[in-house]
């Protein structure tokens, strides 16, 4: 009979003990979402950040309103506060109205219709209310984008997107992988 209560005892440990090391590997990944990268990346991810941040907050009031007259000095604007401050300057900044197609654009380039709609990063900004980042072919050459969308009362009015060329990458001692597997969302 002491044996039979040993062994249900020990069941209720084991099962207790497995139960806690399960919830501990679950914590534990959890807590880190992001692999490890290189400080090179955490200053751009802070800069970017900063920057995109900024740039939200002074263009959702317009493109909420589909003012894209009001967009061209904000980009602007913004665009020569990169430039001056010299360290990560977009190639372009665009902006998406709520269909995912370009409006505005600064520096400007010929006003071709830019269509991001199904394209999957975006979707995931439209959709998901998250920033994310993507590598892209533009006129056979690789494009990183950093896309965030633009809220006015929880709802998505539209997006803005800044493309960095792939030697502004290797400049900031950047890696690829180490740019797309940033998450800019925590």
């Amino acid at each position: 009979m002491e044996r039979y209560s040993l062994n249900r005892a020990g069941r209720r440990v084991g099962s207790f003990g497995a139960l806690v090391v399960y919830f501990a590997m679950i914590l534990m990944g959890c807590g880190s979402k992001e692999a490890p990268i290189s400080a090179a990346a955490q200053g751009l991810k802070k800069e970017l950040l900063g920057d995109m941040s900024s740039l939200t907050k002074a263009l959702a009031e317009p493109v909420a309103k589909q003012d894209w007259e009001a967009v061209t000095p904000v980009l602007q604007k913004s665009y020569e506060e990169m430039k001056t401050r010299g360290k990560f300057v977009p190639l372009r900044i665009a902006v998406l109205d709520r269909d995912a197609i370009v409006q505005d654009r600064f520096p400007p380039k010929k006003q071709e219709q830019l269509d991001f709609k199904n394209y999957e990063p975006a979707k995931a900004v439209f959709v998901d209310k998250k920033k994310t980042q993507a590598m892209l072919y533009l006129e056979g050459t690789k494009v990183f984008v950093f896309i965030a969308p633009l809220l006015k009362n929880d709802q998505v009015t539209g997006a803005v997107v800044m493309g960095f060329p792939e030697e502004e990458l290797k400049k900031w001692k950047v890696s690829e992988k180490d740019f797309l597997s940033t998450d800019f969302n925590q």
